[in-house]
C-alpha cells in the first residue's frame, strides 16, 4: 500500500506541476491570499479580514491553512497552491482504497487516476482558491458516507461527518448542494440508518468555531445576513434570461467529467442483488450526489464551472467500476470507438494545419497534444489501450499547452503581478506607500504583485482617513470625499486604477 501511495503522489505532483509553475496569481487567488496574510500578520485568526476590515463571506478554514503556510514556508504562489495538490492526492488515494477493496484493483486504479487526470483537475486544481480543497473535502465526506452506509460501518459514517464539517468550514452551505443527492438515496435505501453518526459531527465541527465567534466577535444576525446574501440571495437573482443559458450549463456539466464521462452509459455487469447490494448502493449515492447538484445549480445565476468541481471526483468514483470492466475485456476495439478515434484524429489534423492562424492565442506547444490525438487510431487497439489513452491525454495536454500557458502567463495581458510592480514604483516616487488605503474593490492580485497590503473599505462604508487613496474604476460603491484630488491613473489591459491625494 505504501508503494502505491508513493506512486500516486508522484503522479499527482507530475500532473499538477505545470499549473504550480504559474508565477502570477489567477482568479480570486489574490483575494484568498491577501485575507490569509492579513489574518496571520495581525494574529486575527477568528475573524477573516481584508483591508483591515472584517469579511464574513467565506468561513475561515482555507484562510487558516494559507495563513499558517505563508508564515511557515513563504508566500510564493506555488507554495500556497500545495494544499490543493495534496488534497487531490489524498482524495485519489481514498478513492483507490475504497474502490479497490469493494470492486477490485482495476476499479481502484481507474478511480484514482480518473480523479487526477480530469482536465478540470489538470488545469484548475493547483490553485490557492477555496474550491479545490472544498471539492476534496466534500467528495471524501460523501465517499465515506456511501461506503459506511452501504457496509454499515459506523466509524466511516462518523468520518464522513467530520470531513463534511470541515467542508462547511471551508466554504459553508454549498456542501449541502452536493450532499442532498446522497442523502436522498440514503433515505430511500437505508432509511437514514446511522444518521446520528453523520449529522452530529457534521454540526459539531463548524459549531466549535461559530459558537465562540458569535459569543465574542460577530452577532448571529450579522452572520445570517451574509449567509443569505451568499446562498439564498444568489438564487433570488435568477432571471428568465439565465434559463436561456441552461443548455450550455448542462453541456459544461457533462464536459467537465471528461474523460470518464465517455463511459457513463456502459453498465458494470457484475452479479447484482435485485434489492441493490452494498457496492451498487455506494456507487448510487455518489452518482445521486452529482446529478442532484447539477439540478440544484441549474437555478443559480452565473453558475461558474468551479461550482461543479466536487462533481468531478463524485462522478469519477461512481463510473470507475464500469470503466475498469470495459478495460478488462480482451478483444479488439469496437467499431464505434474506432470511428470516434478517427474523427478525433481528423479534427486534430485540421487543427494542426490551421495552427499558424491561431498560434499567437494558444502557443506552439499545443501541437504536441494534437499530434498525440492524431496518432490515436494507430496507438489504440484494445479497450485497455483506449482507457489508458483517455487518462493520459489530459496529462499530455497539461505538459504541452498547459505548460506553455504557465510559463508565459506573467507576460500575458491577464497577469496582474507586473501591474502591481509598476504601481508600487509609481507610488514610491510620490511618497504614497506609507500613507495609503484602498476605496472600494481593488484587485488583490495587483496589490500582492506590488506587496501593497494596505487598509481599505471594500464596501465604502467609512470615510477614508489616509492621505492617498487607490480606487478601481467601476469598483467603488460611493464617491470619494470632495477634498481628494486625482493624481495619476494607471491603465492595464483589464482595469483602470486611480491614485487620489488629500492635500495637507
Amino acid at each position: 500500500m505504501i508503494l502505491r501511495a508513493l506512486l500516486l503522489l508522484a503522479i499527482t505532483v507530475a500532473a499538477c506541476l505545470p499549473q504550480l509553475l504559474v508565477s502570477d496569481l489567477r482568479g480570486t487567488e489574490g483575494r484568498r491570499i491577501q485575507i490569509a496574510r492579513e489574518m496571520a500578520s495581525s494574529d486575527s485568526w477568528m475573524v477573516p479580514i481584508l483591508g483591515a476590515e472584517p469579511t464574513l463571506a467565506k468561513p475561515p478554514l482555507h484562510y487558516w491553512v494559507l495563513g499558517w503556510l505563508s508564515e511557515a514556508a513563504g508566500t510564493a504562489p506555488w507554495i500556497l497552491r500545495l494544499p490543493a495538490v495534496f488534497a487531490l492526492f489524498a482524495m485519489a488515494l481514498l478513492a483507490m482504497v475504497f474502490l479497490r477493496r469493494t470492486l477490485g484493483p482495476g476499479a481502484g486504479w481507474v478511480g484514482a487516476l480518473g480523479v487526477i487526470a480530469a482536465p478540470l483537475a489538470m488545469f484548475e486544481w493547483a490553485t490557492a482558491e477555496i474550491d479545490p480543497m472544498f471539492a476534496a473535502l466534500t467528495a471524501m465526506s460523501l465517499w465515506c458516507l456511501a461506503v459506511g452506509v452501504s457496509r454499515r460501518q459506523g466509524m466511516l459514517v462518523i468520518a464522513s461527518g467530520v470531513l463534511g464539517g470541515l467542508a462547511l468550514l471551508q466554504k459553508g452551505p454549498p456542501f449541502f448542494v452536493f450532499a442532498t443527492g446522497a442523502y436522498l438515496v440514503w433515505w430511500r435505501r437505508r432509511g437514514l440508518a446511522l444518521s446520528l453518526h453523520h449529522f452530529v459531527p457534521l454540526l459539531v465541527v463548524p459549531l466549535a468555531y461559530y459558537v465562540p465567534l458569535w459569543l465574542e466577535h460577530v452577532s448571529p444576525s450579522e452572520m445570517l445576513a451574509v449567509a443569505q446574501a451568499e446562498t439564498i440571495g444568489r438564487m433570488g437573482g435568477f432571471r428568465w434570461e439565465h434559463a436561456a443559458k441552461t443548455p450550455l450549463f448542462w453541456a459544461r456539466a457533462v464536459l467537465i467529467q471528461l474523460p470518464l464521462v465517455l463511459w457513463c452509459f456502459w453498465e458494470w455487469r457484475g452479479r447484482r442483488d435485485a434489492r441493490m447490494d452494498s457496492a451498487d448502493l455506494m456507487l448510487r449515492m455518489c452518482s445521486g450526489a452529482a446529478v442532484v447538484a447539477i439540478v440544484i445549480l441549474t437555478f443559480f445565476p452565473g453558475r461558474p464551472t468551479r461550482y461543479l468541481l466536487p462533481n468531478v471526483p463524485l462522478f469519477t468514483f461512481a463510473v470507475a467500476p464500469a470503466v475498469a470492466h470495459f478495460a478488462s475485456q480482451v478483444r479488439p476495439l469496437g467499431i464505434f470507438s474506432r470511428r470516434v478515434l478517427r474523427v478525433m484524429s481528423a479534427l486534430a489534423a485540421i487543427a494542426l494545419a490551421a495552427l499558424p492562424l491561431y498560434m499567437e492565442h494558444v502557443g506552439l506547444a499545443i501541437a504536441g497534444a494534437l499530434v498525440v490525438v492524431g496518432l490515436g487510431p494507430m496507438l489504440v487497439r484494445t479497450p485497455r489501450h483506449l482507457v489508458t489513452f483517455a487518462l493520459a491525454l489530459p496529462v499530455i495536454a497539461a505538459w504541452t499547452a498547459g505548460l506553455d500557458r504557465a510559463l508565459s502567463y506573467r507576460d500575458s495581458a491577464r497577469a496582474a503581478g507586473p501591474v502591481g510592480d509598476l504601481v508600487r514604483r509609481e507610488f514610491a516616487t510620490r511618497g504614497a506607500v506609507a500613507d495609503l488605503q484602498t476605496w472600494g474593490h481593488v484587485d488583490s492580485k495587483m496589490l500582492l504583485g506590488g506587496e501593497l497590503i494596505v487598509p481599505g473599505d471594500e464596501f465604502c462604508r467609512a470615510q477614508p482617513q489616509a492621505r492617498f487613496v487607490l480606487t478601481t474604476h467601476g469598483g467603488t460603491l460611493g464617491p470619494l470625499p470632495a477634498e481628494y484630488r486625482d493624481r495619476v491613473w494607471f491603465c492595464s489591459a483589464r482595469s483602470v486604477f486611480s491614485l487620489h491625494e488629500r492635500p495637507e
